[in-house]
């Protein structure tokens, strides 16, 4: 089995929903879609599991909620903030087609400073798929 991870678009309807959309942190950095095949067949991961798989065994990572990890994005806008009050629309968006695309939605946070969000589910073939928010946290 291939658990090699491809940042490939595969999905035209995932790629319009991430295309120029910025997660923002200290580093605003676009989404990449991150794809293993027959990933999911081992479904669902513990996050140590999950850090193996992704080949950074030993790496520091958490599991997080898909609207922990959106807050910043939707439900903490300030309402006077006009540049993500404008993105919160395609973050509400991003947010629905992710929980309707994959099945068993999991995000695993990985790293400290530079981290990476994965946020993947089990598609249609049973493999792991999604995407991968970057954040620059100090």
């Amino acid at each position: 089995m291939s658990e090699q991870i491809s940042d490939a678009w595969h999905s035209d309807e995932l790629h319009r929903a991430t295309n120029g959309l910025l997660f923002t942190s200290e580093g605003d950095l676009p989404f990449q879609e991150v794809s293993i095949a027959g990933g999911a067949s081992s479904w669902p991961l513990t996050p140590d599991r999950f850090a193996v798989l992704i080949g950074e065994p030993g790496a520091p990572v958490v599991e997080w909620s898909l609207d922990r990890l959106f807050a910043r994005h939707i439900e903490l806008v300030h309402p006077s903030d006009v540049v993500l009050q404008g993105v919160r629309p395609r973050f509400l968006a991003l947010r629905d087609l992710l929980h309707a695309s994959l099945q068993d939605l999991r995000v695993f946070r990985i790293g400290e400073v530079n981290v990476r969000y994965y946020i993947v589910g089990a598609d249609a073939a049973r493999n792991l798929t999604g995407i991968i928010a970057q954040a620059l946290e100090t």
